[in-house]
């Protein structure tokens, strides 16, 4: 069976533009408020910090019990977990899947392009983590790109 994926870059921009906060200090990433990005099926913010052209962040809250759908990008991204306990499944193309397993303070990165998904351990709390990414970098040049997978192709796996 072929891997069926979409375009997420599009819609990724619209949600930006709506939800853009810019400034050069955030407080308290633990309990900013986020807005529902239901193609991902997380709640999010986006950051353009103090008008850096190479990077950004963006904090992204997992439901209870949820996860957001798999997906991969054309980006680096470094996650620190702010809040929650909980493990992403990252895959390179041809190679085995591999959990890891985190918790609050906890920081990783997925290899670039390859498919993750984060999963959130707690049924009654949410989770929630910051990602710095070069994407910014990505776009100047022309490069960025995120897919997502198609429901039932291999992603949702806890």
């Amino acid at each position: 069976m072929t891997e069926q994926h979409i375009d997420e870059t599009v819609e990724r921009e619209e949600f930006r533009k709506k939800h853009l906060n810019k400034g050069l200090y955030f407080k308290d990433l633990k309990t900013f408020p986020v807005h529902l990005r239901s193609m991902r099926g997380t709640a999010s913010a986006h950051f353009d910090v103090a008008g850096n052209l190479t990077i950004d962040a963006h904090i992204s809250e997992i439901p209870p019990g949820g996860h957001n759908k798999a997906h991969r990008h054309i980006n680096e991204a470094i996650i620190y977990i702010l809040s929650g306990r909980g493990h992403s499944i990252i895959q390179r193309e041809g190679e085995p899947a591999m959990r890891v397993d985190w918790q609050e303070g906890d920081m990783f990165s997925p290899p670039l392009f390859a498919w993750h998904q984060h999963f959130n351990a707690d049924t009654e709390r949410t989770a929630r983590y910051l990602a710095v990414t070069n994407v910014p970098l990505m776009v100047r040049i022309g490069l960025f790109r995120k897919e997502q997978k198609v429901e039932g192709d291999g992603g949702e796996k806890k």
